[in-house]
């Protein structure tokens, strides 16, 4: 079973791949991944080269990364002296 992520035409969560994260659809290549190669400096063109998926689906997963980051809520909590 396969669950297509509304609005994302390359992403998608199947159940058992890489613990139910987000995937390039028909890879095992995480959303975050993407994000942690990208992070140490590869270029969108390295990433799409070497995990083999479409530029398109580069864009997407950070696409997907910047809106989960939206909803994430942070709550500051002072600390006791």
């Amino acid at each position: 079973m396969m669950v297509l992520l509304p609005g994302y035409k390359w992403l998608e969560v199947v159940p058992g791949r890489r613990g139910g994260r987000p995937t390039v659809r028909g890879t095992r290549v995480a959303v975050d991944d993407i994000v942690e190669a990208l992070a140490n400096g590869w270029s969108v063109e390295e990433v799409a080269e070497n995990y083999r998926i479409p530029v398109e689906a580069v864009y997407e997963a950070l696409r997907y990364a910047l809106e989960t980051l939206r909803k994430v809520e942070v709550i500051a909590v002072e600390a006791a002296s």
